[in-house]
């Protein structure tokens, strides 16, 4: 009896803390701190790595704060003697997690509209741009700032949401099309996976109309980072002309001390050596422009390269970006070396070098001799 009365009362406090945490996290990464610190770090220009310190705060702050909130309601439902207190403070909880569901699966543009959506003083005047083809990048637009697109001369917004991304993009892009049909500003849809697979008709689509049209256009994703990056270095690439004011973060190497497959060692000066990247770090590093040339020195003697390598040719096809695979073979020596930094210095920086790990024969004697 006295084991089933201790499994129900850790089945209580692991409900209320969900009902706590729930809408207490919802709130706090995208209407609370979380959003507060991106909007200040975009401001100050605050060095990512930075605000990747601040960002892990807030949320073990959040987490120990959900956690005490659950013990202290548990505690006093277990103390109280008032069956009326027992169900009502799981009662409240439980209509407070199922709206903050709801209005995650099926409302979000509430949510974004409450954090008082996204600062438009950094949208450009049309007066100010090309007479060709522009871009401005950000985040997602809430309505004050999709008038503002209009009344500010905007040709359209070039959304990169996409449908399968529930359950939240599906209800943005929804009501994002309505704002627009208000306000009488046309929406492009260039959907985009936020992976690295499944965008190859979206750059097509964007380089064939890098091609034919004229204008200033706003771009965005959901939050302005990994999918606009992309974009942007693909449009950049195609020859668009970018804002350099704009609101999207870029991630650097410095920001993530360790990659999946092992360190990464800075060879000189915009120069680095990794592993090699996954889908993940190829989308946030390698694709985001942050990195300009990309050379592959996965060996042709091994068989197990092979898959690799034929990923890696198909991404850079699909993704204009400056890549080279140079075989680099296990009886690698210095005069190898002085050829391969010869490469190097002909190629723009920074370049990422890559083997398969850096804790290979080649890779070792790459750093030890560079």
């Amino acid at each position: 009896m006295k084991n089933n009365n201790k499994i129900q009362s850790i089945i209580l406090f692991l409900y209320l803390w969900l009902c706590i945490g729930f809408p207490l996290g919802l709130w706090v990464l995208l209407a609370g701190p979380s959003k507060w610190l991106a909007e200040y770090a975009r401001s100050t220009e605050m060095e990512m790595s930075q605000e990747n310190i601040l960002g892990k705060l807030i949320i073990v702050v959040y987490v120990i704060v959900a956690f005490l909130l659950a013990l202290l309601l548990h505690w006093l439902i277990k103390r109280s003697k008032s069956k009326a207190v027992r169900w009502f403070i799981p009662g409240i909880l439980t209509i407070i997690l199922l709206t903050s569901v709801y209005i995650f699966s099926f409302n979000p543009q509430w949510l974004i509209s409450y954090s008082g959506g996204i600062s438009t003083k950094n949208i450009k005047n049309k007066e100010d741009q090309y007479k060709n083809l522009e871009f401005v990048y950000g985040a997602y637009p809430n309505e004050e700032m999709i008038k503002s697109l209009k009344e500010q001369g905007y040709d359209g917004i070039i959304s990169l949401l996409h449908e399968m991304v529930i359950p939240a993009e599906p209800a943005l892009m929804k009501d994002e099309n309505k704002l627009a049909e208000k306000y009488g500003i046309k929406v492009i849809n260039m959907p985009m996976m936020p992976w690295i697979s499944g965008n190859e008709k979206t750059l097509k689509d964007a380089k064939k109309f890098i091609e034919t049209e004229k204008g200033l256009y706003y771009v965005h994703c959901y939050l302005g980072r990994d999918r606009i990056n992309i974009f942007k270095s693909a449009a950049k690439k195609f020859g668009v002309k970018s804002d350099s004011k704009g609101t999207t973060l870029s991630r650097r190497m410095e920001d993530q001390k360790t990659w999946a497959r092992g360190d990464y060692f800075k060879l000189e000066e915009g120069v680095y050596l990794t592993p090699y990247p996954t889908d993940d770090e190829f989308m946030m590093f390698v694709l985001n422009d942050y990195f300009k040339t990309v050379i592959s020195l996965l060996g042709n003697d091994d068989p197990e390269n092979k898959s690799w390598i034929e990923k890696e040719n198909k991404l850079f096809t699909d993704y204009p970006m400056d890549y080279v695979h140079y075989p680099i073979e296990s009886s690698f020596d210095q005069k190898d070396l002085t050829a391969l930094k010869t490469l190097i210095n002909s190629k723009e920086k920074p370049i990422l070098l890559h083997r398969f790990f850096t804790t290979d024969p080649v890779s070792k004697f790459i750093m030890s001799n560079y």
